[in-house]
């Protein structure tokens, strides 16, 4: 049994160094980010090695690895305009606050919408996904589970810690926004 798994790590590390260069330069030409590409190129690897059986031995092995590339890639700009959606439509329907003075409000807007996004940068990128299927996308806890090969109960888990975290780093500047 030890043997087994010892020849998959070593099939799997063979995969990983034929490969890894393709699907990161594959990953770089879409996100021209280096380290993004190298957390997408990992992933590529993860969802590889996670689903290996369900993948066919017919089909040469770089073939699979692009493919799920491709896929992450196209994730990733779908969640980008749908962030960028949300954004836009917050800012457009932004509630008016009565102000003495309103030549305050766009700065604080604006202000608001980066601490917002710096919060979600600060997320974990599984974490931060979750979170963004869940209230920008729109999906079930169950949906997400099953897009990302997970259990409902790490969804839920992972939500109930992005949800903390963005009150967390929010909190203090919702207080001064609305003083």
């Amino acid at each position: 049994m030890r043997e087994q798994g010892d020849q998959q790590q070593k099939d799997f590390k063979e995969l990983y160094d034929r490969f890894f260069r393709k699907v990161f330069v594959f990953a770089y030409k879409h996100t021209r980010d280096m380290d993004e590409a190298q957390d997408l190129a990992q992933e590529v690897f993860l969802k590889f090695w996670l689903n290996r059986e369900s993948f066919s031995e017919n089909i040469p092995a770089d073939a699979q690895l692009l493919t799920i590339a491709r896929q992450l890639v196209i994730n990733r700009y779908k969640r980008e305009l749908v962030r960028q959606k949300v954004y836009k439509s917050w800012y457009e329907n932004k509630p008016e606050f009565s102000s003495s003075d309103d030549s305050d409000q766009p700065l604080l807007t604006t202000e608001l919408t980066t601490r917002l996004e710096s919060a979600l940068d600060n997320l974990p990128p599984k974490r931060r996904e979750i979170f963004e299927k869940s209230r920008f996308e729109g999906l079930s806890y169950e949906q997400i589970a099953q897009q990302l090969s997970i259990s409902k109960s790490t969804v839920e888990s992972q939500m109930v810690k992005a949800l903390r975290s963005l009150r967390t780093s929010l909190l203090f500047f919702t207080i001064i926004f609305l003083s």
